[in-house]
């Protein structure tokens, strides 16, 4: 099964990246990105891929006894921006900050305790956003001008804050419809931060 971790989005924030998406869809005029449905809409930790279900045990027990060592933190939605650059735009996204490093903290941790059951980091930093489309492969030189107007100019203040108390092992389901998503796992972080 294909699976990965991350902090599941409340809906009163999800409904919010659906007013962006409706925003940027008539700034980004025609068909040249995929927007992502909202109710899809994870923070990813680490992407882990396949794994079997004699992987599933090894990664509860591990993500059971890492996550707990962290504090609840507030995660802060806001900004708009792209990756990889913004002359050849392919995903664009929301920030997410998180004041006192804890998010970045246990997301380096987690990713050691994942590479010593055997699973590959990914080549760039981690960098915490929220995936709002995927610019299509082969557009035309207008849609990508479109799009890089769209980077330059597009503005998105905090549109949400929420408190993370909570990840997620989760499982994606490749469908010809979108990904299907479910919790495969659920672990609590281990207090209140400064207690």
């Amino acid at each position: 099964m294909r699976a990965f971790i991350a902090v599941n989005i409340p809906v009163v924030v999800k409904q919010k990246l659906q007013d962006e998406i409706d925003r940027l869809s008539m700034v980004i005029l025609g068909n040249p990105v995929r927007w992502v449905r909202p109710e899809g809409i994870h923070l990813t930790l680490q992407f882990l891929g396949e794994i079997s279900n004699s992987h599933k045990g090894e990664i509860h027990h591990t993500l059971e006894r890492e996550v707990e060592k962290h504090p609840f933190f507030t995660l802060d939605v806001g900004g708009f921006g792209c990756f990889p650059n913004s002359r050849r735009p392919r995903i664009l996204w929301i920030g997410i900050t998180e004041k006192t490093g804890t998010l970045t903290k246990m997301q380096t941790a987690i990713v050691g305790k994942m590479g010593q059951l055997g699973f590959r980091k990914e080549g760039r930093a981690f960098h915490p956003h929220l995936t709002l489309g995927r610019v299509k492969r082969n557009i035309s030189l207008s849609d990508l001008t479109q799009i890089q107007d769209a980077v330059e100019k597009y503005v998105v203040e905090q549109i949400g804050q929420f408190e993370v108390r909570e990840l997620h092992l989760v499982r994606s389901i490749l469908r010809p419809s979108g990904a299907e998503y479910s919790s495969l796992g659920e672990y609590s972080l281990g207090r209140k931060g400064g207690e």
